[in-house]
């Protein structure tokens, strides 16, 4: 099975990107994993109801002198600012990530990491994949609070018990999973036949559908399994991260006491101090996370690529990693498609280097990972064969 075996292969093939360690290509691939990833606290929280909140607010003895007493407007319009401001930054953020998803996935099928160049090619693909994002956030969002919103406007509590909270729930949770399991098939699967065939999100989905359906087991199987392993290695990984950002904090810490011990001075000296420690923070996180996030998306475009032909963002990597070469079988268009062929699947090097170095050469942007200048032009190999599934 496809799902399975690809998992040593996509290990190998993270292998052959990342070694030799080079620090440019790490720190701009730490960048882009820090706006695609979820760090393995999942993805994004769907907005819902909370079937507990349907309860008239009592009156409580006292709140008028305490409303005199505190500046509650001040306190309100404070605390929508902030709201403004957190939306604000969620928005800005979202957009950067949709995009960085196209960056990611051409960084990998390159071997190479541009950041300037890809996002530039890719902010249209970043922005319809945003809008996309956000209609199934809102559309769930919208479908999980409306049932509580309608009972709650009719003020009629009295029909409420627990059986039907509990289905309420259950109904909520069949909404997130549904959720989960869009986002987890588009951010895998969609994007990259985006990138590859130049499509809208809705084409691209269209396109994907019959390799979906036709091979439905094996992307079950990557499901589960990438789920499993998800929250296998990210509770090791965070262990590790922890005490990292412990002997990450000492010395800045250190430092910042003393300016603070030297007076007024110092604390506007610690200020910066504080920022670079953050920032220290997020990119060491983004560091550790970066190699997890490449072998699952190299994970991802295996079983792609092994599902459907003509979805194969890397043929290199993958033969560059099996002894048959990477030649796909034919398969047939059901689950229980013919497998021959794919038995022989040994890396090429025992121990999964690729013996092409030249995938490994980051050297002309390594000190700048905006700087493209020195960088050649890229072809588009499939700029003349785009069909009119370029919007929705």
């Amino acid at each position: 099975m496809d799902a399975i075996d690809d998992l040593s292969d996509a290990l190998a093939t993270t292998r052959n990107l990342l070694t030799p360690i080079q620090f440019g290509l790490w720190v701009k691939l730490a960048i882009v994993v820090f706006f695609v990833s979820s760090f393995g606290f999942g993805g994004p929280t769907v907005p819902g109801g909370d079937a507990g909140t349907f309860a008239e607010d009592p009156t409580i003895e006292g709140t008028e002198s305490v409303e005199e007493e505190f500046p509650v407007e001040q306190l309100v319009l404070a605390l929508l600012v902030i709201g403004a401001v957190v939306v604000v930054l969620w928005l800005l953020y979202s957009v950067i990530g949709a995009v960085m998803e196209f960056v990611f996935v051409e960084s990998l099928r390159s071997s190479e990491v541009h950041l300037r160049r890809y996002v530039s090619a890719n902010v249209g693909n970043g922005v319809r994949l945003f809008l996309f994002r956000l209609g199934v956030i809102l559309v769930t969002g919208a479908l999980v609070t409306i049932p509580g919103a309608v009972i709650f406007v009719q003020g009629d509590f009295s029909a409420l018990s627990a059986g039907l909270i509990a289905v309420y729930v259950l109904f909520g949770l069949g909404l997130g999973l549904v959720f989960s399991l869009v986002s987890r098939l588009t951010t895998d699967f969609v994007v990259p036949i985006m990138l590859q065939e130049g499509r809208g999100v809705i084409g691209a989905w269209r396109r994907f559908w019959p390799t979906l359906t036709g091979n439905w087991v094996e992307y079950v199987v990557y499901v589960l399994l990438v789920w499993i392993l998800t929250i296998a290695i990210a509770i090791a990984a965070w262990f590790a991260i922890a005490f990292g950002i412990v002997a990450l904090l000492i010395p800045f810490a250190i430092v910042i006491g003393l300016l603070v011990l030297a007076g007024d001075i110092g604390l506007y000296l610690a200020i910066p101090v504080g920022l670079l420690a953050l920032a220290s923070v997020v990119l060491f996180i983004s560091l550790v996370w970066m190699p997890i996030a490449t072998y699952f998306r190299y994970y991802a475009l295996l079983v792609l690529g092994d599902t459907n032909a003509d979805f194969d963002l890397i043929p290199d990597q993958r033969a560059a990693v099996r002894s048959d070469g990477g030649t796909l079988a034919d398969r047939d268009d059901d689950w229980g498609g013919d497998h021959d062929g794919r038995s022989d699947r040994e890396p090429s090097d025992r121990n999964g280097w690729s013996t092409d170095d030249s995938a490994w050469d980051d050297t002309d942007d390594e000190y700048d990972p905006w700087d493209d200048s020195s960088d050649s032009s890229r072809e588009d190999s499939n700029e003349d064969d785009r069909d009119d599934d370029r919007g929705w």
